[in-house]
């Protein structure tokens, strides 16, 4: 009776043992560039005053805004109600999407952009493009590598800073330091922060392409602001535009050096909500979609409050 309760002692400690290492294997413990595995410390707890949840996402639909080297984004009704009897009485619609992963709100991945150097391209990690390409996609820093961001929020509301319905400027470290102060948020460059950018953009994005046609550009930050948002803390960044960085600027200086450097940024936010209530910092949370191969994950990231 006792090798027997030994026995089964044994085996029940090692059942445990392994259900802890299958438990652990679900917890996310890697990074993804600069943005570290999450976790939601006390100090994220302490910043839901409120508990207020603010939708950062935008609807994405075929007649919404794209950039121009995108593909159009299309849903395709696979099946519609009575179209089978498979489940009879019930009936069931099905679809399909087409879509870019840079289509309405999603976060760019470190492959998404290279910088021409001599007779090669070159890739965040030392890597090239040529060394990433597969007929699957690539097969470095894409979406199945993401790692969900839970991590403070700061919004720079520009809008109100510079009494503007839109801001076309080239934000400067000044600008940013400028707009934190006035909004009473303090810089605090050891904790991970989400800064997220509004100019007033997407007012118009949701109107349509032809009210987006009708604009000039967007503000957004120089190079210099980006990098002083990153020495603060910013391991992602992000805007309600549809290019992040200040445009027009074609040789997109801001997204090389991000991609480069591993750092992550999220464009097409929807800022008005909060900005409405004049929240300017919470818990920002984005769950990027984990599809091999992709340069990109659409999301829709919320602020907690």
């Amino acid at each position: 009776m006792r090798k027997f309760l030994t026995i089964f002692a044994c085996i029940s400690i090692m059942l445990l043992v392994f259900a802890s290492l299958t438990w652990a294997g679900n917890w996310v413990t890697k990074s993804y560039g600069k943005l570290q595995a999450p976790k939601f410390t006390p100090y994220l707890k302490g910043l839901i005053k409120t508990g207020n949840v603010y939708d950062l996402g935008v609807v994405r639909s075929a007649d919404m805004p794209l950039w121009p080297g995108h593909p159009k984004f299309i849903v395709l009704n696979y099946k519609y109600h009575g179209e089978t009897r498979d489940i009879d009485p019930a009936t069931y619609e099905n679809d399909m999407v087409v879509m870019c992963n840079h289509a309405g709100t999603h976060m760019d991945a470190l492959n998404h952009i290279g910088e021409r150097q001599g007779d090669k391209i070159a890739i965040y990690g030392g890597k090239t493009a040529d060394q990433i390409k597969e007929w699957w996609g690539m097969n470095w820093m894409h979406g199945g590598d993401m790692v969900p961001a839970i991590l403070r929020a700061v919004v720079l509301d520009f809008c109100k800073y510079f009494g503007e319905e839109m801001v076309y400027k080239e934000l400067t470290p000044e600008d940013i330091k400028g707009c934190m102060e006035k909004e009473g948020v303090a810089v605090k460059p050891d904790v991970p922060t989400a800064f997220l950018i509004r100019t007033g953009y997407i007012k118009y994005w949701l109107k349509g392409p032809e009210e987006v046609g009708k604009l000039k550009g967007h503000g957004g930050p120089n190079l210099a602001a980006q990098k002083y948002m990153n020495s603060i803390g910013g391991v992602i960044t992000g805007a309600d535009t549809v290019s992040y960085e200040w445009m027009p600027n074609a040789p997109h200086p801001v997204h090389r050096w991000m991609c480069l450097n591993g750092y992550l940024m999220n464009e097409l936010l929807n800022l008005e909500g909060v900005a409405a209530d004049g929240v300017y910092e919470g818990v920002y949370i984005a769950l990027p979609l984990k599809i091999r191969g992709t340069s990109g994950s659409n999301i829709d990231p919320i602020l907690i409050n």
